[in-house]
């Protein structure tokens, strides 16, 4: 989804490097977007050049039961991309005197649980908080998000259950909407306003958003709304938020309004000073990772140039919005369908190619020498590994003299460091080992011992197992041969065997995009019996289930 975006970041660079005209441009724009067909949902564009739009156009429809067409004022979804708004909330609270970013979130929500350590607002709004992700919580109840309609006290409820973090708040970054929710609630508490009439009055009409508002009760009705949709097989089916929480999602606006509103703080309007810099700004991880979460937006790189962006996703609703400096260019782009989703960038490599000759040089690869590593000592490195952080397992495995973590080979570079994909990994055989990724993150993984797969193995993890942190149960079962979750909506999902107790799935949270990795890692007492099981996500760790039958 985020490529989409530089494609056209791409077209507007290609139509100033090579001098065409700006109707050439658009006929270039238009021939993309044709897959978006007037009788299909569709979806809309905008494009700002030295805080102008000077492109803005929809395609296909924006409701097909009442053959609506989709028009640059359909009001659309925009999922994630809501974050920087209630994000800038904070930082307007925060200059009128009303809080610190250095505050406990206790100060404002005393209900949260003592952890220990600190959480601070500002760890809330860098997602480094170690709160646990609410939707992986509620998901795994048998209720995940679009079957259940949440609202705001349901998930402040089920965080206030809670009985440990991720991380220790500020030491790694991990993208959870339950700190946005809560940054919502305290805009609330502190005003005496709703997150939506504060921002209507602060940000909205300053910023000429005439457009934007939010689904703060997904049963109002929304002129002009567009309906999402999910495509399975040759049929369109409905595919709406039908929740009630806002503050890290919600935001219903137009691709016009969110370039207005993005030429309005970028211009350093909002606030008096002007904001833009506190928006912009990044926080050290403790851990030593790169930070690239702002407030409420991600600032990165592209092909040398500073990109400001954050995409959305909320049940059939895409978006992003994303802006070069340098270039004085911002494009916003939202959709009511994920039709697309796995073909988003055929026939773009020529734009791309030519973005890279005139936009700026990508990085030089770095050149490493390799090693040879002999197949005696590879094979004292294959076997399986537990992450740290998730317990997720990995298999490493020999074959044909070269290791591989799947599809993919670990490249030697040193007697026992290797390069997987971008990442490095560091060997200790009889340990395990850490992996760092290209932006210093670092995970250690343990060695494990191989399940012994067999039916009385999975049979002895069957039964129901119970969490006062989700007050929820699941069933475990035997089904056709293989361990199943069987729960609700979770009914008949299947547990994949990884090292010894520990299973692995793939849940959908929330539509059919991104499914979710969960890990189960069963517990055992002294005398080898199941007596529960801890279920990990990557944004949820460690929710701990007790065996009740």
């Amino acid at each position: 989804m985020k490529r989409i975006l530089v494609l056209l970041l791409c077209l507007a660079i290609f139509e100033t490097a090579n001098a065409q005209t700006w109707a050439d441009t658009v006929t270039i724009i238009t021939k993309l977007f044709n897959r978006y067909q007037p009788d299909k949902a569709g979806c809309q564009l905008s494009i700002s050049r030295n805080g102008q739009i000077v492109f803005s156009k929809a395609w296909g429809l924006a409701d097909l039961e009442h053959n609506v067409p989709y028009t640059t004022e359909t009001v659309t979804e925009a999922g994630s991309i809501t974050k920087q708004f209630t994000a800038a909330a904070i930082l307007l609270l925060e200059q009128q005197g009303k809080l610190s970013l250095n505050d406990d979130v206790r100060k404002y929500i005393p209900e949260l649980p003592d952890y220990g350590t600190t959480i601070k607002l500002s760890h809330l709004l860098h997602h480094t908080s170690g709160l646990r992700e609410w939707s992986s919580l509620e998901a795994i109840t048998g209720w995940p998000r679009t079957f259940k309609a949440y609202n705001n006290q349901d998930v402040l409820a089920t965080l206030c259950r809670q009985k440990r973090l991720n991380n220790i708040p500020g030491a790694e970054y991990i993208y959870s909407n339950s700190n946005y929710l809560l940054l919502g609630l305290i805009v609330e508490r502190l005003t005496g306003m709703t997150l939506p009439e504060f921002t209507k009055e602060n940000i909205f009409k300053p910023a000429g958003m005439t457009h934007t508002q939010w689904r703060d009760n997904f049963k109002k009705v929304v002129p002009n709304r567009g309906i999402a949709y999910i495509k399975k097989g040759d049929r369109y089916e409905i595919n709406m938020p039908n929740e009630n929480v806002y503050g890290p999602g919600a935001l219903l606006t137009t691709a016009d309004d969110l370039i207005r509103w993005t030429n309005y703080f970028l211009s350093n309007k909002l606030g008096n000073p002007g904001l833009k810099d506190k928006q912009l700004a990044l926080e050290p991880i403790v851990g030593g990772a790169e930070p690239n979460y702002a407030a409420g937006l991600f600032i990165g790189k592209f092909r040398g140039l500073d990109v400001i962006s954050h995409t959305g996703q909320t049940a059939g609703y895409l978006g992003a919005v994303e802006t070069l400096p340098a270039l004085h260019l911002t494009v916003a782009w939202l959709s009511n369908t994920m039709e697309f989703r796995d073909s988003l960038f055929v026939g773009i490599d020529a734009i791309d190619n030519l973005f890279i000759k005139n936009g700026g040089a990508a990085p030089a690869p770095k050149i490493r020498s390799t090693t040879l590593v002999p197949v005696t000592d590879a094979k004292k490195y294959a076997g399986w590994y537990r992450s740290a952080k998730t317990n997720k397992g990995t298999a490493i495995v020999l074959q044909h003299d070269t290791l591989l973590i799947g599809s993919t080979p670990l490249i030697p570079v040193g007697e026992k460091d290797f390069r997987y994909g971008e990442s490095n990994m560091k060997f200790n055989a009889a340990v395990g080992f850490i992996i760092t990724t290209s932006d210093k993150e670092k995970t250690v993984f343990t060695k494990e011992t191989k399940a012994p797969i067999s039916a009385a193995y999975l049979k002895s993890f069957t039964g129901t197992y119970y969490s006062k942190e989700t007050e929820s149960s699941f069933k475990i079962i035997v089904k056709d041969g293989k361990l199943m979750l069987d729960e609700n909506y979770l009914k008949d999902v299947a547990l994949s065997p990884m090292y010894k107790n520990s299973f692995n799935t793939s849940l959908v949270l929330d539509t059919e995009l991104w499914p979710v990795d969960m890990n189960i890692l069963f517990e055992l007492d002294n005398k080898g019996v199941v007596k529960g099981c801890s279920v990990s996500m990557s944004n949820a760790r460690g929710m701990q289930f007790v065996k009740s039958i």
